[in-house]
């Protein structure tokens, strides 16, 4: 599940945290059952499950997600609390689990929820996509793409404030908390922020970094039993993909793909006529999926807002704009799912996954089949054809 945006609540517990001899201790989790009559609180860690007592000289306190200032709790009966709701509660260091606790703060699962689909919104419409070009302590230059014919433009951003950081794993294929070192140059990126007139500043709330490429492919042979496609890259070199459990697949009916081929090449005829295009199968350069937002609860996880979608990543604002992206990202995200053997020999596909040194193997997030009409759409000129065609934003992640 998406690791989100926590770093106002991380805070609470760090301004918190006891020191060496300090009577209490912090503990944080998701509510996982509540006994009212025992006046006991289960707690799911992030490694363990455990309990916390509390008694009527305990004070109950409700805190906003993402809210840091203790000072902005308001008071919570037990009856209140449900499961689902994160906790941080301080218990007595002599007995975490025996003595009742000083004081629990509360985030409601409700309130979570509503935050996580408002970041999603804003994630969506709002920001701001491109590639860190250079990383100079709290200040970042990301270059971004031009819509339609327009030259790229330096954006300069300033994480000099509050930020929320999120960096995509390769291991777990899931954007998870971070900070400012995760920002490497050649890194895509996603801002959230204070932008000025013509957005050539930023000053950052919320960045999102990955290194998810795409590929364009044609198919060899599918062995569904493995998780193994052979294809060959658009440089004709054999490259062998893998499909992970959670990788999606899915498969465009020519009229939505002739949608998304027009979105990206408003120009494009339709099969048989090229409009610019680069030809089937014409490469697909890398583009990226970037991160999420929402709040979740006491460094615990959240469900909402978060990065994910197709995986079909964009550079830059796209040739339609960050609408047409958006457009393009949703229609995808709205296609059924297809299964790994549908896929024939011979038909182009495009592959998005983490970026590796060995351009042999792809490990991918998804696969997208009917694409025919879409490479051929591409433009045959710049390094970015197909990445600009899509946002970087997909649909909501899972919950707790």
């Amino acid at each position: 599940m998406p690791l989100l945006a926590l770093s106002g609540l991380v805070q609470v517990a760090s301004a918190q945290a006891p020191a060496a001899a300090s009577p209490y201790t912090s503990v944080s989790g998701t509510i996982s059952k509540i006994d009212l009559a025992g006046k006991v609180i289960g707690v799911k860690t992030d490694s363990s499950e455990t309990t916390v007592k509390y008694s009527d000289q305990t004070k109950l306190m409700q805190l906003p997600p993402g809210e840091a200032d203790t000072k902005k709790a308001t008071p919570l009966k037990a009856e209140e609390i449900s499961v689902g709701d994160h906790i941080l509660a301080r218990v007595q260091t002599k007995d975490l689990t025996g003595l009742p606790a000083g004081t629990i703060y509360v985030n409601r699962a409700s309130d979570i929820a509503k935050e996580n689909a408002a970041k999603a919104q804003e994630w969506q419409t709002q920001a701001v996509s491109g590639f860190a070009d250079s990383v100079d302590g709290k200040k970042v230059m990301m270059k971004v793409k031009g819509a339609a014919g327009a030259p790229d433009h330096d954006v300069t951003l300033d994480l000099s404030g509050n930020v929320s950081y999120q960096k995509f794993s390769d291991k777990t294929f899931e954007y998870e908390r971070s900070d400012a070192s995760a920002i490497k140059v050649g890194d895509h990126l996603r801002v959230l922020g204070t932008k000025n007139a013509d957005v050539t500043q930023i000053k950052v709330t919320d960045i999102a970094a990955d290194a998810i490429k795409q590929i364009g492919a044609t198919v060899k042979s599918v062995d569904p039993a493995t998780g193994q496609i052979t294809a060959t890259d658009t440089a004709k070199k054999n490259v062998t993909i893998t499909i992970r459990p959670t990788t999606k697949v899915k498969r465009l009916d020519d009229p939505t793909a002739l949608m998304i081929a027009r979105i990206v090449n408003p120009s494009f005829q339709g099969t048989g006529g090229r409009g610019g295009g680069r030809g089937a199968g014409g490469p697909a350069p890398d583009g990226a999926a970037p991160g999420g937002g929402g709040r979740g609860g006491f460094g615990g996880q959240a469900g909402g807002g978060a990065p994910g979608g197709s995986g079909f990543g964009g550079r830059g604002g796209g040739r339609g704009g960050r609408g047409g992206a958006a457009q393009i990202q949703t229609i995808v995200d709205s296609q059924p799912d297809a299964k790994v053997a549908d896929l024939k020999p011979g038909e182009p596909i495009i592959v998005s996954g983490p970026a590796s040194a060995d351009a042999s193997s792809f490990s991918a997030m998804m696969v997208l089949a009917g694409v025919d009409q879409i490479l051929r759409a591409a433009p045959a000129t710049g390094a970015d054809p197909l990445g600009s065609g899509w946002s970087n934003v997909g649909g909501g992640g899972g919950g707790e």
